[in-house]
């Protein structure tokens, strides 16, 4: 398990940060905790840290600040390497979507329980994107089975059983590398794997990728 060792904290509610630095502390007890109730501090702690943080867990609704724009200007403009988990109290799937697709590397309910949302940070600290597939499934027009195969024969998209298999890899967020080893396949080619897979979703990251693949009734939770 990587061992984070700067994690920036931005929410305007006292109670969540006090809860979140205790939740972090509780699995990293080493850890350097930096907090912040505004997009002010959000943009002081990234301009001050962004560098080195490991990780960066934002409220998107901040008092001076709404929507995505914050997330977009610190991921998009200035720190496109900060790992940013959005923390947020909204829960609707256009809001996820619109986070997801402007680079942030997860999105977590604050209803969300302890235990997963635990899962949720050490799965973005690992490399993974985590995205509530509950809240998502709502907009889903295919159902989404447990025990169904990767492909889904309905979905107008046909990856090719070695491409479902990365793609699968790259839903629990494994690095090129780490699927290279697993898969005991050149860099090159899965590179190129990869590469199809963004091609048949028309997506340009790996987020894209994975929304587009569940919207497309692919198992890949």
């Amino acid at each position: 398990m990587k061992q984070p060792h700067l994690v920036l904290l931005v929410d305007d509610h006292s109670l969540i940060t006090t809860a979140m630095s205790a939740l972090l502390k509780s699995m990293y007890p080493e850890v350097q905790i930096y907090t912040g109730s505004s997009a002010r501090d959000a943009r002081e702690l990234a301009n001050k840290f962004g560098d080195s943080a490991d990780l960066m867990i934002l409220d998107l609704c901040l008092p001076d600040s709404s929507g995505t724009g914050l997330l977009e200007q610190l991921l998009l403009s200035e720190y496109p390497a900060l790992k940013i988990l959005v923390l947020s109290g909204v829960v609707d799937p256009d809001s996820i979507l619109k986070s997801l697709s402007a680079g942030a590397a997860g999105y977590v309910p604050k209803s969300l329980d302890a235990t997963l949302l635990k899962h949720a940070i050490s799965f973005v600290l690992e490399g993974g994107v985590y995205i509530p597939s509950k809240v998502l499934s709502q907009q889903q027009s295919v159902g989404m089975n447990p025990q169904q195969p990767l492909e889904n024969p309905s979905s107008s998209v046909h990856l090719t059983p070695r491409q479902c298999q990365v793609l699968k890899l790259l839903s629990q967020g494994d690095s090129i590398k780490t699927i290279c080893k697993k898969m005991e396949l050149s860099e090159g080619t899965i590179k190129t794997h990869v590469a199809a897979i963004y091609r048949a979703f028309n997506a340009k990251n790996r987020t894209e990728a994975l929304i587009a693949a569940r919207k497309n009734g692919f198992n890949v939770d």
